[in-house]
């Protein structure tokens, strides 16, 4: 397969070639010289004749006459009359005479770029003015440039050094480039439907490139790596699967529906289906080795342009393209790495879990002297032995014979592994006269530390652009993937919690399965969990420039994917009685946009710069879904088809649809290089809401001013400030989280005494409207010290209104909710930014990087009878939204910092109300308080510890995070680290608490710490007493809510470029080796496992502070190779 890609690269490459010779001209000349018809073919083919003047004799006239001639014949009719000869050389033709000495021509000429110095400058941009010629300087600053009569002025230009404009000559010789005063004006942004430069901005963009995204491990995908590297994006990693979700929130939560994800608009296009949560995610389908650059919009005047989707913040993300006369160049990297658990999480040994579920089972017995027949305590305890109606003593509780087994499995050593990862990926770009192509494929593989999980792909990717006349360019941009992934989320469940006595095997070597309520790890195992989804976007345009000011441009993109699950759980898996259970889905996906823009930009003498840009857009987007199922299968491992089940379950489809069209517009206008206006407006119309709501409108202005160059400053030291910059902007974006049906009234098929008809399955709302976010900011740019260090601060207020979720309605509508605007949020902070170069000298440079930023999120308004709402956390009503409070607060009991020591304890506290005889505790389900129980306190002091106790127990925000790294390079070698933190958000251990108590029908293990349980003789324990469903202990409260502050090293990357010398002499090109690890440590006094992970991205607005325990996050090594042939 190998082989057979490299081929058609090299194919491809030849196919280029053997179309310039290809091109067909139409010429009429009559007397002419060479010269004039060689001039004449150049402006048909844009190709370049090359020649000395010794073999050109201007006093001979030719004629010649050809109409849509290939231009191979063309020459060839030349040669007879001239006997000259014609090669093609670096995408030219060479005119050539074997019979004049000294025929050779030079067609290049070469240079070198250097600092002030003496070093050579890599990737300095070389362009012949108003001409599209486009290179840059090797590794050595080595460039060259084509000879051609037009080609008069070349420029050159680096981020980190002034631009240079030098008149073309024979030989260009070395080129000095000083430090650059203006560095930020030269940085260009891609901003949406358009470019500016970032000196230019009057909002707020961060822009990533890819060597900002190299050495993270091959598993991640783009979302991850932008984590810490902006301020105000707060990034966090679902868990440590392969393929697991990533949340990237901008500035807050504007929504209660769990996605407050950003719009990514990938090569120009909307992405809809990015909601982080699974294989089914498209930035999947994104090798994030074909990233050029990756823009982070935050503010309104950035991202109204895009209207109703853009309350969330975009992210633009652009990938390789070829550059205008480039030279083939091959990049060929391979990364391989692996895996172990961060940090260790023990459960119980098998004599350590005989004790604590002996110590449970007494506390149970000693609390109510009966046993019930049925429930996890009747495997443990003798009912036929129980001195009921009396309260016995705490060690006379009656244990059955064969309580415990004699098994003793780590299950945690049994079903993980280190797991390895590799990634190979190959790109060829470059270009011809006319063209510029980037074709590239990736194969990620990867294990999870699970056993049984995995994920593989393939990505490829063509980028292509051609100008097929004079003034007008068409493109194509191809990307298609395919992502399998075998899952196992489930294991992690399933290894904490079964117990360590029980056997992997029974005595006839089969895996062990104990009963209908639990479930052998090996028999999850055995399942199967396969995922597999096909994905091809693709895009196209046509682009006329009527002028160099005026240009209209129409594309049309397309997507598609189809997303595929095969499930299969084996006899033996939990609440199952059937003989094996297989499940099918399959989801198909397209959307394609039909987009329209015309753009113009003039400068009007010195002062005045005005550009303006227009567009208009058409999309619309489809999903079917379909599944079905079987049960009872004569075998459980080969014959698992659907047709081989016995017992055949209800098919399901479903088909839905939405639509929309827009409009949208921006004006920039700039006035002497110091007083900077942009203005927006984008209106869009959107199938999701009801007729007369359907159109929303998203306004947007922003204005920034050039301190730096008023005359009143130049009493600072011009080199001090480079940029000083205040900008300010306000705007409104909007929001449709809702789905494509939720305004309407639905009825599905029912069956009524076996007769088919319909019943109601939805309230609609005719009247919901859109959740529009109106954002304010100011902010100011600076760069001082001839750019060395450069960074931003700014304030933002964003007043969300309008928000969507379900209002809770009277029973009578047989319904329990409908789908309303109910809510107003708003979210503010501050933000900061800066990086700087600490040493740049000739051979070593030393740079730091720092961001933070702080949100505060508040609810505002609640448009309903209550002037709150309280959600799920778990299983618990753990959130309270109310009016005034911060989003996300944690809402229950208040832990007093001590246990119950006594019963006499107890019972003194039990008599603070004589009116009603009430206890001090809060009881679950009329359970029992006994010593060791939490004791909660009375907040009202009325005597009396019940609901009205509960109160605000923190919030599950923080209250500031961002990240900082460094980078070093010396020599040949570079060094790269990032951190990333957090601080002030809480997190609820709903694992820890739900599984507290051995409650409901089985057993299950422990986590180690329970060791130090209370008893009478560990009274100064850190966890209450172990028993059997009664107690308040679990009742949700601060003592489940942990502080997850946390400090993690994200990256750490050592990098070695074999000299350039050794690697062309002995390799033929440019050798790169790097060896990493991310993840690598965290520093945080969490409980729990992870203080960022372990969250579902579709748990509400606040689902990321309750921590699940899905899968721990992993500590990657990785190990990679680049080669690059030019």
């Amino acid at each position: 397969m190998k082989l057979n890609i490299i081929t058609f690269l090299v194919a491809f490459v030849f196919q280029l070639n053997a179309s310039t010779f290809a091109q067909k001209v139409t010429l009429e000349k009559q007397n002419s010289s060479l010269r004039e018809i060689f001039k004449e073919i150049r402006k048909q083919t844009n190709i370049d004749f090359f020649f000395s003047d010794k073999i050109i004799d201007d006093s001979k006239k030719y004629s010649i006459r050809c109409e849509n001639t290939p231009l191979k014949l063309v020459l060839e009719n030349i040669s007879k009359q001239t006997d000259l000869q014609f090669t093609l050389e670096n995408e030219a033709i060479k005119v050539t005479s074997p019979t004049v000495t000294g025929s050779v021509v030079q067609t290049h000429i070469s240079g070198y770029v250097f600092d002030s110095k003496g070093n050579p400058i890599s990737g300095a941009n070389i362009r012949v003015k108003n001409t599209p010629f486009n290179t840059h300087s090797d590794a050595n600053g080595k460039f060259s440039v084509p000879i051609r009569d037009d080609y008069k002025t070349v420029i050159i230009t680096h981020i980190n050094y002034a631009s240079i404009e030098l008149p073309i000559s024979k030989k260009l010789a070395n080129v000095i480039l000083q430090d650059r005063e203006n560095e930020l004006e030269e940085v260009i942004l891609n901003v949406g439907y358009g470019q500016t430069k970032q000196s230019d901005l009057t909002g707020s963009v961060v822009q990533l490139n890819a060597k900002e995204l190299e050495g993270f491990a091959p598993h991640q995908d783009i979302a991850s790596m932008i984590q810490g590297k902006a301020a105000g994006v707060n990034v966090q990693i679902s868990s440590g699967a392969p393929g697991a979700g990533v949340s990237v929130n901008i500035r807050g939560t504007t929504s209660l529906t769990g996605n407050s994800q950003p719009l990514w608009v990938i090569d120009g296009i909307p992405q809809y289906n990015v909601n982080g949560n699974d294989i089914g995610d498209i930035l999947y389908d994104l090798n994030v080795g074909d990233v050029e650059t990756i823009d982070i919009l935050k503010d309104a005047s950035a991202t109204a342009i895009y209207g109703s989707r853009a309350a969330n913040g975009v992210i633009i993300v652009t990938t390789k393209k070829g550059n205008r006369m480039q030279t083939p160049q091959l990049d060929a990297s391979f990364n391989y790495g692996f895996q172990k658990q961060r940090d260790s999480f023990r459960t119980l040994k098998t004599e350590e879990f005989k004790r604590v579920i002996t110590d449970a089972a007494r506390n149970y017995y000693f609390t109510n002297g009966t046993i019930p027949t049925t429930g996890s305590i009747s495997t443990i305890l003798d009912a036929s032995q129980a001195k009921t109606g009396t309260e016995v003593d705490y060690l006379s509780a009656p244990f059955l014979s064969n309580a415990f087994l004699d098994g003793n499995t780590n299950w945690w050593d049994e079903m993980t592994r280190t797991s390895n990862e590799k990634k190979l990926d190959v790109s060829l770009r470059g270009s011809t006269p006319t063209n510029n192509y980037f074709i590239a494929f990736g194969m990620p593989m990867q294990q999870g530390i699970i056993k049984g999980s995995d994920r593989n792909g393939f990505t490829g990717r063509i980028n292509f652009d051609a100008k097929i006349m004079d003034r007008l360019t068409v493109g194509l941009n191809f990307n298609g993937s395919l992502n399998k992934q075998n899952n196992q989320d489930g294991m992690l469940e399933k290894i904490w919690n079964f117990r360590p006595d029980f056997p992997m095997y029974d005595e006839n070597g089969k895996i062990f399965i104990p009963g209908y309520y639990e479930e052998n790890p090996l028999t999850t195992l055995a399942n199967r969990n396969y995922n597999e989804r096909k994905g091809l976007n693709g895009n196209t345009y046509l682009q006329y420039n009527f002028s160099p000011n005026l240009f209209v441009k129409s594309s049309i993109a397309i997507s598609y994917s189809q997303s595929f699950s095969d499930r299969f759980q084996t006899e033996g898996t939990v609440n199952s009685t059937h003989k094996g259970q297989a499940n099918i889905s399959q989801m198909e996906m397209a959307n394609w946009i039909f987009e329209n823009i015309a753009s113009y930009n003039k400068k009007f003498g010195t002062l005045h710069d005005l550009s303006a840009m227009i567009g208009f857009s058409m999309e619309n987007g489809a999903t079917k879904n379909f599944a079905a199922g079987a049960q009872n299968f004569p075998d459980q491992y080969i014959m698992t088809n659907l047709t081989s089940g016995a017992t055949a379950l209800k098919p399901t489809s479903s088909h839905t649809s939405t639509a929309m069209v827009s409009g949208f517009s921006r004006l920039n206008y700039k006035f002497d290089d110091k007083y900077i206006l942009t203005g927006t407006f984008r209106t869009d119309g959107s199938s999701r809401f009801g007729p007369d709501k359907r159109w929303a409108y998203f306004p947007s202005g922003g204005i920034a001013w050039m301190l730096n160059k008023e005359k009143f400053m130049r009493f600072l030291d011009p080199e001090l400030f480079n940029q000083l910059k205040i900008r300010s902007s306000l705007g409104v974006s909007g929001s449709q989280v809702l789905g494509n049906n939720d305004w309407r009234s639905l009825y599905q098929a029912a069956q009524f005494d076996e007769s088919p008809g319909y019943a109601p399955f939805q309230l609609g709302n005719n009247n919901l409207r859109w959740e529009k976010t109106k954002t304010w900011e100011i902010g100011l740019d600076f760069a001082l010290l001839h750019n060395r260090i450069n960074g931003s601060f700014g304030y933002y207020d964003k007043q969300t209104s309008d928000v969507i979720y379900n209002k809770n309605i009277p029973s009578s509508s047989s319904f329990t909710s409908v789908k309303e605007n109910i809510a107003n949020i708003q979210n503010s902070g501050l933000e900061f930014g800066i990086q700087g170069d600490v040493i740049r000298k000739r051979d070593m440079v030393w740079s730091l990087n720092f961001n933070i930023a702080g949100n505060k999120a508040i609810v505002q308004k609640i448009n309903g009878v209550d002037k709150f709402m309280d959600l799920y956390a778990g299983n618990a009503l753990a959130i309270r939204m109310e009016e005034g409070m911060p989003l996300g607060s944690w809402y229950g009991f208040k832990w007093s910092g001590q246990y119950y020591q006594s019963m006499e304890e107890y019972n003194l506290l039990s008599k603070q109300n004589p009116t009603t005889g009430a206890k001090i505790f809060y009881q679950n389900n009329t359970s029992t308080v006994r010593p060791g129980d939490l004791r909660f306190e009375d907040i009202n002091d009325d005597g009396l510890v019940n609901n009205d106790d509960k109160t605000f127990l923190g919030n599950s925000q923080p209250k500031f995070f961002g990240g900082f790294g460094t980078s070093f390079r010396k020599g040949n070698f570079s060094l790269n680290v990032n951190f990333v933190y957090s601080y002030g958000a809480t997190r609820y251990w709903y694992t820890n608490s739900a599984n507290w108590y051995t409650t409901g029908l089985f057993l299950k293990n422990y986590p180690e710490y329970v060791l130090d349980s209370w008893s009478t003789e560990n009274r100064a324990a850190q966890w209450p007493r172990m028993s059997f469903g009664q107690g308040s202990s679990n009742t949700f409260s601060d003592f489940w809510i942990s502080k997850a502050d946390y400090l993690k090293v994200s990256l750490i990357r050592l990098n070695y470029r074999v000299p350039n010398e050794l690697s062309k002499r002995v390799f033929g090109g440019y050798i790169d080796l790097s060896v990493s690890g991310t993840n690598l440590f965290t520093i945080t006094n969490y409980n729990g496992i992870d203080p960022e992970g372990n969250f579902r991205l579709t748990g509400g607005a606040t689902g990321m502070g309750t921590d699940w325990g899905v899968y721990p996050s992993m500590r990657s090594y990785n190990f990679s190779i680049r080669y690059s042939l030019k």
